[in-house]
């Protein structure tokens, strides 16, 4: 970790080019992180790196009484990205909550093959390309891919079709995933850029961080003035965020990342994600949402099992809530599943009982391991089987009757 240290400190102590220069994004952080040696085994780690134990009892997991009406069309789609969460960190979840998630509930399973258009380990943008896109790319592109096609998200898609679109994220909008669904630009890496892009992104509702790249710039530009002559409301603090009315808007609520789920608290997503439904379920042709656990990942490239389980257990009570509002009204697919696997993540040790988790990772990186994929609502058979995550992009067009 020394040299991690002083990389990070050295970025931190580059000389300023403006009063405000913006502080490390997440994307750099975790690029330093992917180039540590292999972690040092488990009796050297701090406890909580390797190790979680319920510190509560867990939160209920009430059966879900599914729609029982006559099959409707397909009006909404939920899609939910638990960024670096492979089989094994919903497992952690599950033993950490006492034998039980929302996951759990899924009507349909199956497996998504994550590997980028040259079949190496993807990283988050050249993944989320895939599933937003259908198309396979290297890794850091969005929408893009190494001849300089471009490629329409699905939520162009959306919007073609009259329905409302939106974002939130657990990291900053200008961030790989968020990025792709929104935005085409050949480097992840590049955030001011990729900001700028944003104000013509097909999105209705935005919900994350990483306000310093649109307020705090190289060109001084204040792009949250440019959305708001858009005609979007724009909220800066939780109050102002949960005064939202739309019908468009974007809530930046941290200048970069926002802190982990044991900082930031589980009503970060809360807001967030209730808020979109307020604000997107008014629109009467539906609406396409992009839910993202952002920091499942970051607990992966820090090889911190604690971290991992508290982001694991977040996200699935966001997929409580998807389930539970497509289990009312029948006319909503929500589909859950990751961008790929991070930290070679494995248990070694797991008592449901005792809500105790103990966990070894085998890289600061991405792996090769297939990721889930469960699925709820009319359409959920659509998504059973192994597949390439680009095929997720044409089953939820298939599930919406697009052609």
């Amino acid at each position: 970790m020394k040299h991690l240290t002083c990389t990070l400190l050295s970025l931190l102590a580059a000389p300023a080019v403006h009063a405000q220069a913006p502080a490390p994004s997440r994307s750099v952080i975790i690029e330093a992180l992917k180039h540590q040696p292999p972690p040092a085994p488990a009796t050297a780690e701090p406890l909580y790196k390797t190790q979680y134990e319920a510190p509560q009892a867990a939160y209920a997991v009430p059966p879900l009484a599914p729609y029982g009406g006559p099959r409707k069309p397909i009006k909404n789609v939920i899609f939910m990205i638990g960024d670096g969460m492979g089989p094994a960190q919903v497992m952690g979840g599950l033993l950490a909550n006492h034998g039980q998630l929302f996951m759990q509930q899924a009507q349909a399973t199956g497996l998504s093959l994550t590997q980028n258009q040259y079949g190496k380990i993807t990283d988050s943008a050249a993944s989320a390309t895939a599933m937003a896109t259908g198309h396979k790319t290297y890794n850091a592109a969005l929408g893009t891919d190494s001849a300089g096609h471009q490629f329409r998200s699905i939520m162009h898609d959306a919007r073609a079709h009259g329905k409302a679109t939106g974002l939130v994220v657990a990291c900053e909008l200008t961030d790989a995933t968020p990025a792709a669904f929104a935005i085409v630009h050949p480097n992840r890496n590049e955030h001011e850029a990729i900001a700028a892009k944003f104000l013509a992104a097909p999105i209705d509702f935005m919900y994350a961080g990483g306000a310093q790249y649109f307020t705090q710039r190289q060109d001084h530009q204040n792009l949250l003035e440019k959305w708001q002559r858009l005609g979007y409301q724009v909220a800066t603090t939780p109050a102002q965020a949960a005064a939202l009315t739309g019908p468009r808007a974007v809530a930046l609520l941290a200048p970069g990342g926002p802190k982990p789920v044991a900082e930031r608290t589980a009503a970060y997503m809360r807001l967030g994600f209730g808020k979109a439904l307020e604000i997107l379920g008014r629109k009467k042709e539906g609406f396409f949402l992009m839910v993202e656990g952002s920091q499942i990942d970051d607990a992966g490239h820090f090889n911190n099992a604690t971290y991992n389980v508290e982001e694991v257990l977040d996200f699935d009570q966001q997929v409580g809530r998807a389930f539970a509002f497509a289990a009312a009204n029948g006319e909503t697919l929500v589909v859950v599943t990751a961008d790929h696997e991070t930290g070679g993540y494995s248990l070694v040790e797991g008592d449901a009982q005792a809500g105790k988790v103990v966990a070894n990772f085998a890289s600061h990186q991405h792996t090769a391991v297939m990721v889930p994929v469960f699925a709820y609502g009319p359409g959920s058979e659509l998504f059973t089987g192994m597949y390439q995550n680009t095929d997720l992009y044409f089953r939820l067009k298939r599930a919406l009757g697009w052609p």
